[in-house]
């Protein structure tokens, strides 16, 4: 019986091994290869997808290995690279005229954990997710 409790703790080991080299490889997998030194600063109202969700979407989201079309096509993400994708692709992500009901809000707020972008990226500033609000909570629309 010891043996076999022994091989059944080695085998939890190696799964668990298995299980964080799988969880550092996600984590170290985004390669952030555009340069936020210019901050998306977001207006009050009729924000813009073009002039700064999109930007923003760039600047913090769709690089390598994160919210990008490769990493959609996996099935691990969604991808942020087009209006498309990013109002239709997941139901619920973002629900134009209500950002109390879209997924978008709920994950960058922390809300969903792990908030994103997650760590080592800067979190998004409280312009840029009031400006995301007020993007959906007008509509949404791809201007």
């Amino acid at each position: 019986m010891s043996q076999q409790n022994s091989k059944y703790s080695i085998f939890i080991i190696a799964l668990n091994l298995v299980f964080i080299f799988l969880i550092s490889i996600i984590l170290t997998s985004c390669k952030n290869t555009l340069s936020s030194s210019t901050e998306i600063v977001f207006p009050a109202s009729n924000v813009s997808y073009s002039k700064q969700v999109q930007l923003l979407f760039y600047q913090k989201c769709n690089f390598s290995g994160c919210h990008d079309d490769a990493a959609a096509a996996n099935g691990a993400v969604v991808s942020f690279t087009t209006y498309t994708n990013t109002v239709f692709s997941v139901p619920g992500m973002v629900v134009p005229g209500n950002s109390k009901q879209s997924l978008l809000v709920e994950w960058v707020n922390g809300t969903f954990q792990p908030i994103m972008p997650p760590p080592p990226s800067s979190q998004l500033t409280p312009n840029q997710i009031q400006g995301l609000k007020t993007w959906i909570d007008e509509g949404a629309k791809n201007n």
